[in-house]
């Protein structure tokens, strides 16, 4: 079990305003890590630090080479949806391969290895049949396989997904966890989700945030343990179905 990043002791921010203080976190080539926390509490700091969009301000962030191949690492990220401008004219075809922009010598050339793989990776999720179609043209659940196949495309060591169910319907939400299953024989997955419920059946491992990070070894966790990290998620649970719901928080 190889290591791919290590987070120590970071402390992060902007404008002068900290918003993470003394995180540490190591993610290895397995894992499948949740991460859960209030709103305000800092999931997309501690993302935009470990996509290298911020630089800690204190503490440091180590990335290292991949064993096998002894390449830096590459990190494939599947945003919110609602930061994607779906209204701007690209094809489905165009935006997979942007995904590929890493290690091209021009924007907009791609070599044929390129091209093959993105319709190997547009297939993978079912949806070759879409390449020709405009963003605009898609569905919540067909624009976040889209993405997914953008973030995937470049054959990622680490997958990070922001919200991945949001503003998608639950038969794609379903799909999409058991995608993700099947992907984490092949990278690491950090998922960022107010729905503990949903996703503890295919996480590893949670990491709350709620200005600091209080990571826990298992995919279940107890209300108890939820109070004590200060996450205000309160857990209920129907037969083998967990549920989530989230309560008032108070720094």
């Amino acid at each position: 079990m190889a290591k791919i990043l290590e987070l120590n002791s970071v402390f992060a921010g902007y404008n002068n305003e900290v918003i993470l203080k003394n995180v540490s976190l190591k993610v290895y080539d397995d894992d499948f890590i949740g991460i859960i926390g209030p709103n305000g509490g800092g999931k997309t700091t501690l993302l935009n630090v470990i996509l290298g969009l911020i630089k800690p301000l204190k503490g440091s962030v180590a990335f290292f080479n991949d064993i096998k191949s002894g390449e830096n690492n590459k990190i494939g990220y599947l945003p919110q949806r609602n930061k994607i401008d779906s209204k701007f004219p690209i094809s489905v075809t165009d935006v997979v391969l942007s995904g590929n922009l890493f290690g091209t010598s021009c924007i907009g050339r791609y070599s044929k290895q390129q091209k093959i793989k993105t319709s190997e990776t547009l297939n993978r999720l079912g949806i070759i049949d879409l390449k020709n179609e405009t963003i605009g043209e898609l569905s919540g659940g067909q624009i976040q396989k889209v993405l997914l196949a953008r973030a995937l495309v470049s054959n990622p060591r680490l997958l990070i997904l922001d919200e991945p169910n949001t503003f998608v319907d639950n038969q794609f939400e379903g799909e999409l966890y058991e995608i993700l299953k099947q992907l984490n024989n092949e990278m690491a997955i950090i998922i960022v989700s107010h729905d503990i419920g949903t996703i503890s059946s295919y996480i590893k491992t949670i990491a709350c945030v709620n200005r600091t990070l209080h990571y826990h070894q298992s995919n279940k966790i107890t209300e108890e343990q939820l109070n004590t990290y200060n996450c205000p998620i309160k857990l209920i649970t129907h037969g083998e179905v967990p549920h989530t719901v989230l309560k008032k928080h108070s720094h």
